[in-house]
């Protein structure tokens, strides 16, 4: 793919090359399976080991906490909801489930699905703010609720749900508590070790892993249950070959990510400053979505009254600058601001940008002027 200027690092970020050339040998040469009793076997655990360790570190967790190497942030998320499911609302008949109106699909479509199940599962509503707050969920638990299930922050938006109020009314209420940690892991300070929840997910193509990574944590104590069954694969939690290949590509990215949030949390949240404030100068009807909140530093999501978004992503895309509107595991980018009390008309012009560690000056310089050139060309032709 020509590179273009890329700011849809919130949907897939490029995979570190570090990370893709470590998969090699594990393809040409050490193509054996760990669980296999001999060398072929054997010698593929001194590099797993490696791997385990530095995704540890990037996530803060501790050597007592369960960790399941997946396929994908999705597949982690339905794990932990299943988990819940299997060991509490089948144990003790706790069948209330949570999630929010501004959540992605993995965990919207998981709790529909137990529905079927005889399960109540409800969205929580936002604020204006655009974050999902312990007053709001505190108004829908119920003596039945099993489980909250969350993203960290959102990945379109930016805002992060007040998540330390949050795990405290959980463990206060005997509640279950899910994050999904894909769009902070490697963007914020953080350590699971230190955050009063229960699972936690991610998705490794958000952090320059290639795609077909992900993993789940699970607290000392909380019992995660399978979710792919069969053999005895990573302790009877996830049966199927094991993808060394993809581990150690994680592991390799997790360092690097590791070694990069410094950079994210400075000099990406100057350059996202900079995006917002440089659209705003050149096309000063453009609305910035929560500047005044506390946000993911990679990403923002700007309105421009009176064209449509799929319009000016159309545009952009033409001029080689690739945004987001939302689609795939997100919600459209204009039913999340609209669900946080953004006028409709605004919402719907609304387009997010995302940035990452690879993300240069001149890119952003270069992306103000093709912005405001799109908003400019749409506003004399486009009436919305």
């Amino acid at each position: 793919m020509a590179r273009g200027i890329y700011l849809d690092n919130s949907t897939t970020t490029r995979p570190s090359l570090k990370a893709v050339s470590k998969m090699m040998p594990y393809y040409n040469e050490l193509w054996g399976t760990p669980s296999a009793p001999h060398r072929a076997g054997h010698e593929l655990l001194p590099s797993m080991t490696e791997s385990y360790m530095a995704i540890y570190k990037l996530f803060g967790a501790r050597e007592i906490d369960e960790f399941v190497f997946t396929s994908s942030g999705a597949e982690a998320v339905n794990q932990a909801i299943l988990s819940a499911y299997f060991d509490v609302t089948l144990t003790s008949g706790k069948n209330h489930f949570l999630t929010s109106l501004i959540d992605e699909a993995p965990s919207i479509t998981s709790l529909d699905r137990l529905e079927k199940f005889d399960c109540v599962c409800q969205q929580v509503q936002p604020t204006k703010n655009g974050k999902v707050t312990a007053e709001s969920i505190s108004k829908m638990i119920t003596p039945r609720t099993a489980l909250i299930s969350l993203s960290y922050g959102n990945g379109l938006t930016g805002t992060i749900n007040q998540i330390a109020e949050i795990a405290t009314l959980c463990r206060e209420r005997g509640i279950l508590l899910h994050l999904d940690l894909s769009h902070a892991v490697g963007k914020l300070y953080f350590e699971i070790a230190n955050i009063d929840a229960h699972f936690f997910s991610f998705n490794g193509d958000h952090f320059h892993t290639p795609k077909g990574t992900g993993g789940l944590f699970t607290k000392a104590g909380t019992r995660c249950r399978p979710f792919i069954l069969g053999g005895n694969e990573q302790g009877g939690l996830r049966a199927g070959s094991f993808n060394v290949a993809n581990l150690v590509a994680l592991g390799q990215a997790a360092k690097e990510a590791d070694e990069s949030r410094d950079l994210l949390c400075t000099e990406v949240a100057r350059l996202r400053d900079k995006l917002e404030l440089g659209i705003v100068a050149h096309y000063p009807e453009a609305i910035p979505f929560y500047c005044d909140q506390e946000r993911l530093p990679h990403c923002t999501s700007i309105a421009f009254p009176g064209i449509a978004n799929e319009a000016m992503l159309y545009s952009l895309n033409r001029k080689d600058l690739f945004a987001c509107i939302g689609g795939g595991s997100f919600q459209q980018l204009s039913q999340i601001l609209t669900f946080c009390q953004v006028p409709e008309a605004i919402a719907q012009t609304a387009v997010s940008f995302s940035l990452s560690r690879e993300t240069h000056e001149d890119e952003i310089d270069r992306a103000i002027t093709l912005i405001a050139e799109s908003a400019n060309q749409l506003r004399k032709t486009w009436r919305f």
